[in-house]
């Protein structure tokens, strides 16, 4: 936070944020906890899904690293709010964030702002051949080889890159619309529903039960189901 502070005191005022991939939920309550010890909050926080957003990630990493991005969004949401942050940090979602339903399902959640990396790619044309990292990719994307990139037609591409997040943003909207809300702003967890099994269908809000603005600055408000990460987590290390 020192850091942070120092930051944004020499780039003049410009927003300063991180982005990262939920593990250990203390870490995160550490990082809460150095916000207000040293009185400088974050502007942003980008919350990546373990679940990995443009596939470049390796297999063992998406199938098994990280919390994946709903439980995150949430986590992170409330851990802000449970300190009485909130007001003061935009939460961005980035993890396979594709279609509009996958923007109003993040915003229901916590999210402020959605990345996109996966589908632009594929509006561009990414095949998901899974060369990234070997300067290969057969459709010019992931390389800096001018054999390959010079295959991308950037007038074709660009239309159809364009064209993707128009439509995209417009089903999102249709469906705040047809929940009944007007603005993007509105959207909370009781829009969205999900299946538990063949009986039982609950709300966001009810899968992910908020905090209470605040609770986690005393301990005597503590939920039970926080007091022992709170415990664990110290404004000065991990």
């Amino acid at each position: 936070m020192q850091f942070v502070r120092l930051l944004r005191e020499k780039s003049g005022g410009k927003p300063i944020g991180i982005k990262l991939c939920v593990g250990r939920k203390y870490e995160f309550i550490s990082l809460c906890k150095a916000m207000i010890s040293e009185n400088t909050h974050l502007d942003f926080i980008t919350v990546d899904g373990g679940e990995g957003g443009t596939g470049a990630a390796p297999p063992e990493f998406s199938d098994h690293v990280g919390m994946p991005l709903r439980d995150a969004l949430a986590f992170v949401h409330d851990t802000l709010k449970g300190f009485d942050l909130k007001k003061e940090i935009k939460i961005i979602a980035s993890g396979k964030i594709i279609s509009g339903f996958d923007i109003v399902r993040a915003l229901s959640i916590g999210a402020d702002v959605c990345n996109s990396a996966r589908g632009m790619m594929f509006a561009l044309g990414c095949i998901q051949a899974l060369e990234c990292n070997r300067n290969t990719c057969p459709t010019g994307i992931a390389t800096q080889d001018p054999n390959l990139y010079n295959g991308l037609d950037v007038n074709l591409k660009s239309h159809r890159v364009f064209r993707y997040h128009h439509e995209t943003v417009k089903n999102a909207l249709e469906l705040i619309a047809a929940s009944g809300l007007s603005h993007p702003d509105e959207v909370n967890r009781w829009v969205v529903c999900r299946r538990i099994d063949a009986n039982n269908i609950e709300t966001f809000r009810e899968t992910y039960p908020e905090l209470t603005a605040g609770c986690l600055l005393s301990e005597e408000s503590i939920p039970e189901k926080w007091m022992k990460d709170c415990k664990k987590a110290t404004a000065d290390k991990f």
